[in-house]
């Protein structure tokens, strides 16, 4: 697995040994870096990386201008995997890791606004509804931020009132759903 672009380019980082964390494949990752780029989303954004499982989603938006990332996962096999591939590229003090549960809460939030939010959840777990009313629940968005949501391609997605979704990719098995809030907080 590699950085697809910007400053930490072509270096690799660790994959997990085995299936129990589903990283984002190279391909899938660029096409959806080249979208971002082209809706200039991610110089200067502050990112947030839910369900980071290996961190490759937030160390690409870092590695392309992001200027902070905050990984969050339940699992501390997972939570262990980001600090030894930030650690690898050695940005582990320029970036936040954080392991909580998810669908429980994000009040490990307080006060932060993100400007991008990447989430990539357990396929057919349904915890995309949840994880996106805990984000406004946690006033963690504007209408300006833009969230995207990774999941199995027939997962069908039921969203809160005030969020909206704005486009959706397809790559193979897996698509990319975009929302924003229709309201600001």
């Amino acid at each position: 697995m590699r950085i697809i672009s910007g400053t930490y380019k072509r270096r690799s980082i660790i994959s997990p040994k085995d299936m129990s964390i589903r990283p984002t494949t190279d391909r899938q990752r660029e096409s959806l870096f080249n979208i971002l780029a082209n809706m200039n989303s991610i110089i200067n954004a502050n990112v947030l990386d839910l369900y980071a499982g290996t961190g490759a989603l937030g160390i690409e938006a870092f590695s392309r201008g992001a200027q902070s990332v905050v990984f969050i996962d339940n699992s501390r096999k997972a939570i262990r995997l980001i600090r030894n591939n930030l650690k690898l590229l050695q940005i582990e003090h320029s970036i936040n890791v954080i392991q909580c549960d998810i669908l429980k809460s994000l009040a490990c939030l307080k006060d932060k606004v993100f400007d991008l939010i990447l989430m990539d959840p357990p396929y057919h777990h349904s915890c995309i509804f949840k994880t996106l009313c805990n984000i406004v629940e946690q006033q963690c968005i504007d209408q300006n931020t833009i969230i995207i949501a990774e999941h199995a391609a027939n997962e069908i997605i039921h969203l809160p009132e005030n969020i909206k979704q704005i486009d959706t990719r397809q790559y193979g098995n897996t698509r990319f759903s975009f929302f924003q809030a229709i309201i600001s907080f």
